[in-house]
Order: C-alpha cells, then structure tokens, then sequence
C-alpha cells in the first residue's frame, strides 16, 4: 500500500518523506557495501600501503606508488641496503616521493645496465641472493618456486619428502634455501640447496641480487666502528657519508687504510673468498703439529690455499689462517673484482669501458656495478607486469594454498552437499508431520525445538563431541554433519508454512488415492519452493563458513575444511593475504544466493512470517 495517493504523491510533504526514505536507503546501502570495497581494496595491497584503507590502491594508477611499493617487496628486510644503493634519505619506501633519475633511457646506461646482467649470470653462487623473498612465503619469488616443485615433482609432495627426507605437507612450504655468509661459511652442498639453485638459475638475471663486499663492509663499520665521522677520524678521510666508501678488493697501501682492512678481513670476510698465495706448507705442518701432538699424521699434508671442505682441517684452517698467514698474502675474490676482470676481458681497456658506459671513471678501483640503474630499468622495462602481479598476488596465493594444500575444496564440497541434502530432507518431513496429522502435542514439541536455539551452540559443543567421539566418528564427515542436521528454527517455519497451504489440494489428492509421500513430493515440495531455497542458503551457509566445529572434530590436516585452511594460513600469513582469503570464502555464498534470489526473495515474504 502507497504512503500517499495520487494525488498526495505531487505535495512538498510527501516528496520530502519520500526523499528522506531513498536518503536512507541510500546511506544504508553504502554502509553495507563500502566495508566490504575497503576489505576488496586491501586484499590487493602489501605492507607498503595496506594502512591506507583505499578502495582503490593508489598503485593502480599511479606510477610512483607502484615503484615505492615494488622496491620495498624488491629488498623485503633488506632496506638499508636498498637505501645505500640509491643513497635515500629516508626511513622507509613508504616516503619516498618520485622515482629516481638514473637517465636509464640513455643507450649507453641500457649497455651499462645489461653488461651488468651479463656479468651477474658469471658470479658464484654464495654471491649471489634472489629478490622477492620473504619468511612467509608470499613474495614473487616464493610463489615461482613452489609453482617449479609442483611441475617438477607432479604435485607429489609425498615422492618430494621421499627423495629429500622432508616432512612437508605442500609445496607452499618449502622455503627457498638461501642463507648469509659469515667469516667461517662453507660452501653449502645440501641437496636442497643444489635443488634450490637449479630453480634459480631459470630467474631472469634483475630478479638476482649480488653481494658485494663494500655492503658488508659498511654494516660492519656501523657496528664496530660508528657512523661516517668515526671513520674519517680513523682513516683521516673526508667522506662526506658512508655511501661513498668502496671496500678495496686489494690490500691499500695507506697505513691506516691497511689496518683496517686487515682487521675486516680477520672478522668478518668470508673465508670461503679468500685465496692465500706463497707455500705455507711449513709453518702449516708445524701448526698442527703444536696443536694436534696426539695425531702426528695430520701433520703430513699440505696447506690448502682454500678453505677446505672436510671437517678434518676445517678448524684448523681457519684458526692458522687469521692468525699465522699475513694479510699481505690473501687475496679476496669480491663481486666488484669479478665486475672489473669481466670489464677488462670485455673491452680491454678503462677508456674503452667510460665510452660504452658512458662513465668517467678514473682508475680499475672505483669502477662500481650500476645496481641503482638495474633497479630502476628494470622497473620501467616491466612496469605493467609488476603492476598486474601486485594485483593477483594474495589471490594466486590463497587459491594455491586451498588447491595444492590437503583436500580442503574436497571436504568443504562433501560437508557442503551432505549437510544440504540433510537439512532438505530431516527438516520438511518432520514439519510435514507436525502439519498434516493435527498432533495433540504438536505445540509442545515446537516449543521444545524453539527452546533449543536459546542456548549458544558453543553450549553444546562439548557434550556434542563427547557424543561424537563415543561413537567413534571423529576425522570423518559424519562428525561434521550429523549435529546440524536438524534446526528448530528450521522445521518452525517449515510448519508455518505447511499450515498456510490449501488444505483443498491434499483433499483432492486423498480422493484420488494418493499417499502421504505422493502429496509431500507433489504436492508440498512443489509449493514450497521459496522456504526450502531459504533452508538450503542457511544449511549452506552454516555448512561452508563453519569453523569451529570443523576445528574440533577433525584435527587430522587432510580433514580439515577451507575455513580451517583459510584460518591457518592467515594466523601464518600477513592481514592482506587474510584479506584476500575473505573476499574468496565469500564468493561461493554470494554466487548461490544470486543464483537462485529470485526463489530466495519470493520466500521471504511467505504469510507465517509475520
């Protein structure tokens, strides 16, 4: 019925009225929606802009966002190094206000740039770190590597943890096998690591990150030394910042320069790159002699010019080479001396090099690799790829976790389909009988479902599950489905609506000779249409986004449902992965009801409802 006639409708009152209801609508309707835009919104961010809160990330449109966003996923935890490399005065990505101008559309910085990817194919591969990698598993490079298992081993993660004695329960777990040097570093030949460097060598060569020796270098003049005015105080040197130190890969031939380092390179360079010239065989075999008089016979080897592999001499090796060999006779293999002799071997001479690279370089030793330029070329060279892998990354993440991760679509799909089938079954008979057979205790009986949704389903939970595991149903679907089978809210409007059907038809059929089943198929099922698609939502609601239920009974993994899935990987995940895991449980529901609202809508408006 109108609030207003015809001819009330054309009043200022009743358009006023009229306007203040749409307003509401209105305001309603953004209230409801606008949550749940932000929630899309932030499924599509990283740690960079999450605490935005933006419907629309600005990265989508914008190129400098993309690039702050991209360089703090490009260096993850590394952010000092980032900054030292691009000299950046700033705390971090999030603040830094337009992407810097390395003149990378320069040919002669594009042949700088691209020598440099050539050069980093060359390097061994303890110097060598890929980019996109994180404690979690979400970045770029975590997700290319769990991708190259499943191809690898056919999504077989039993025959993966066979080969390599593992106890993985997805390919999404296997963290890429990278690690830092230290002084006393070993070349690493675990099988995982060899299987980890076969994937990385399918990288492209900007998504790899060099170590170089100044970078270490620096950190540890930070810590034992103190900032850049400490170090001229010891050098006698006007740097104006740390960034404009170089590591000599050489020992200097400054007094003050060669103490320090000498000292480094006793503390903390790795090993593993030191090469010790001249015979110290002698001195060698007298060391261990000194050291090891019970076992005269490790006396008789020679000493290895690098660090040896075995734990026989490792120890051993060590200790004689900080304090017996001189820092005279090592010489460092560093990546800038590795990028100098791949110059030299390329164009022979340092003028040859400043006319290809467009640099002025005075000598050998200041020559320096162009990360900053890598960084930034690279960006514009796949600009759209970044910006459209930022925008399905948590999504690709949460479908390989639920697909390639136990048997959650499975399970939610059975528990889903039989709690369904359940609820369409149980629920109309039992209200059919309350309806057509005019039972003396009927009233009773639906007072005692309605009192049964007055106490918390929590409540129940315990004797539930007691029940449960007495009959020896836990880990399987039955302890899943059978608790909810029944619901007297259910079978309360299930009756209501049974009572307001014409009696006249169920007449019709008895004089025809039909029997109860005959008249609740054909005739009760028919009519009830819209109230069943509202009990099949709910079962299916209730089913699907079940948790706690789910958590309790089935504590085996590969029972578990997508809820619980979901739960684990974002208490193991970031809030943007959670996000993102959100938006995907709440598509099948919104996808059912659009699929049948019109059956739905025709349901809500049924008589017993008021």
């Amino acid at each position: 019925m109108a609030l207003f006639g015809p001819c009330e409708q054309r009043t200022l009152t009743a358009r006023v009225v009229y306007a203040f209801i749409y307003t509401v609508l209105i305001v309603g309707s953004v209230t409801m929606i606008y949550p749940f835009l932000l929630m899309l919104g932030a499924s599509i961010t990283t740690d960079t802009d999450f605490d935005d809160w933006r419907v629309i990330p600005a990265y989508l449109r914008d190129d400098t966002a993309l690039f702050r966003k991209w360089m703090n996923d490009r260096y993850g935890a590394d952010f000092n190094l980032a900054r030292r490399i691009h000299r950046l005065d700033i705390t971090s990505f999030r603040f830094l206000e337009q992407i810097p101008d390395y003149h990378v559309s320069d040919p002669k910085v594009v042949q700088r740039v691209e020598d440099w990817l050539a050069c980093l194919r060359t390097l061994p591969d303890e110097w060598v770190k890929a980019h996109f990698i994180d404690d979690k598993r979400t970045r770029l490079t975590n997700q290319r590597y769990a991708r190259w298992l499943i191809e690898r081993f056919h999504n077989d993660i039993d025959a993966f943890n066979r080969q390599y004695d593992t106890s993985y329960t997805s390919f999404t777990e296997v963290a890429p096998f990278e690690y830092d040097l230290t002084h006393k570093s070993r070349k690493e030949t675990a099988p995982l690591r060899q299987l980890y460097l076969e994937f990385r060598r399918t990288l492209p060569a900007h998504d790899l990150m060099a170590i170089l020796a100044t970078d270490a270098f620096l950190s540890w003049v930070e810590r034992h030394i103190g900032g850049v005015e400490e170090l001229n105080a010891l050098l006698g040197a006007r740097y104006q910042s740390l960034n404009d130190v170089l590591f000599p890969s050489e020992r200097p031939a400054d007094p003050r320069w060669r103490a320090l380092w000498d000292r480094y390179v006793r503390e903390r360079f790795p090993l593993l790159f030191v090469r010790v010239e001249g015979n110290w065989d002698a001195q060698w075999q007298q060391f261990l002699r000194e050291r090891h008089p019970q076992r005269p016979y490790l006396a008789q080897s020679r000493y290895p010019a690098t660090l040896p592999q075995d734990d026989l001499y490792f120890a051993d090796w060590v200790l004689f080479t900080d304090t017996v060999v001189p820092a005279e006779a090592k010489r460092l293999v560093t990546v800038e001396g590795l990028w100098r002799d791949w110059l030299r071997k390329k164009y022979g001479t340092l003028q040859a090099v400043n006319a290809a690279h467009g640099t002025h370089w005075q000598k050998w030793e200041e020559v320096y690799p162009p990360r900053a330029e890598t960084d930034v070329l690279t960006f514009w060279r796949n600009k759209d790829e970044i910006r459209r892998e930022f925008l399905t990354r948590n999504y690709r993440l949460v479908l390989d976790y639920i697909l390639f991760h136990g048997r959650a679509l499975w399970n939610t799909f059975v528990l889903v389909l039989m709690t369904v089938l359940g609820h369409l079954t149980v629920q109309p008979l039992a209200a059919y009988g309350l309806s057509r057979f005019n039972l003396p205790y009927a009233h009773k009986i639906l007072l005692f479902l309605l009192a049964t949704m007055a106490f918390p389903a929590e409540v129940a939970m315990i004797p539930n599950f007691l029940l449960i595991k007495e009959l020896g149903l836990l880990n399987t679907y039955w302890a899943l489905v059978l608790p909810g089978l029944a619901s007297g809210m259910g079978i309360f409007l299930l009756k209501g609506y049974f009572d307001s059907l014409p009696q006249e038809l169920y007449e019709a059929a008895m004089l025809d000779g039909a029997g109860e089943l005959r008249m609740f198929w054909n005739i009760t099922v028919p009519l009830s249409m819209p109230i069943l698609a509202v009990i099949a939502l709910s079962a299916f609601t209730s089913a699907y986004g079940g948790f706690m239920w789910a958590f309790l009974v089935v504590q085996k993994p590969e029972m578990w449902t997508m809820m619980v899935f979901l739960w684990q990987l974002g208490r193991d995940s970031y809030p943007w992965v959670w996000m993102a895991s959100l938006v995907i449980a709440a598509l099948p529901t919104l996808l059912v009801f659009i699929f049948a609202q019109k059956i739905i809508l025709r349901g809500i408006i049924v008589p017993t409802m008021k």
